[in-house]
């Protein structure tokens, strides 16, 4: 899972989708949510493999992201 916050403007969601894609990181469920218009929005991607490390440093890298931290739940 990844979990990003940013600011609430476009090309947000393609960007994910793109690096993702690129990475041959499938994307399972891409949820979103913000409280205002033009503020603070969060993503939450729940993918099917572990993220690489190179992927969550392009993100970050951007410079589009206040957060890009990789997510894991042990549901054992």
């Amino acid at each position: 899972m990844l979990y990003t916050t940013n600011e609430d403007v476009p090309g947000i969601i393609g960007l994910l989708g793109n690096t993702m894609g690129k990475s041959g990181v499938n994307i399972a469920n891409f949820t979103l949510g913000r409280a205002d218009v033009g503020g603070e929005a969060i993503a939450l991607l729940y993918v099917d493999n572990p993220i690489p490390a190179d992927v969550l440093k392009t993100l970050d890298g951007t410079g589009m992201f206040s957060q890009v931290k990789p997510l894991e739940f042990d549901v054992a």
